[in-house]
């Protein structure tokens, strides 16, 4: 009797251990199964990179130059509105209204670009740039133009309604709105880069 019951209650025991065992088993591999779904579930989750296509830049564009300013230091090309001051001088005919319309393009270009306000190193870049360009008979025709070019100019601003008459007989259409500081920023470095005319 005392066998029967030690039997008993060893074989509920091993029973017992094995079931423990059993169940703590059959935990780690669950727990091990969390463990991998939450590392996997937080890297599907994390921030994507946005990648740089092959050959592509991601540094910023470079900035735009605008080339309507042709390197003159931000100040229009002159070549077009002095045009007119170029072709004639002093003897030829209709010498009075051509020096007037000079006068009038070259004027609303110093209105235009604000020449009073710039540094005379860029005007004087500029203007030089345009003259020396010029082959050596305009820059003749020129310096014998200028001075009745600067002329015209002056009874321009000095009085601009005694001038309409002659500025509308030469096609212009409207009295220049220089100012007179405008004006005397050019007329002052062209007196400096222009030769006097010869004799």
């Amino acid at each position: 009797m005392k066998h029967s019951h030690l039997f008993r209650t060893c074989a509920a025991g091993c029973c017992g251990i094995f079931l423990l065992s059993l169940v703590l088993a059959g935990c780690t591999p669950s727990a091990s199964s969390s463990s991998s779904s939450s590392s996997s579930q937080a890297l599907s989750e994390a921030p994507t990179s946005q990648a740089v296509p092959s050959g592509e830049d991601d540094t910023a564009p470079a900035p735009v130059v605008d080339g309507s300013e042709n390197g003159f230091n931000g100040i229009s090309d002159p070549a077009d509105a002095f045009a007119g001051s170029l072709g004639w001088g002093p003897g030829t005919a209709g010498t009075s209204l051509k020096s007037v319309a000079a006068a009038a393009s070259m004027m609303e270009w110093a209105d235009a670009n604000a020449a009073a306000n710039r540094s005379s190193d860029a005007l004087n870049d500029s203007l030089s740039q345009w003259f020396n360009s010029l082959e050596q008979v305009d820059q003749e025709n020129f310096a014998e133009a200028w001075p009745l070019i600067e002329e015209s100019a002056q009874r321009i601003l000095d009085d601009p309604k005694a001038v309409q008459g002659e500025l509308s007989d030469a096609g212009v259409q409207e009295t220049p709105s220089c100012s007179e500081e405008d004006w005397s920023a050019v007329a002052g470095v062209l007196n400096a880069i222009v030769p006097a005319p010869q004799q």
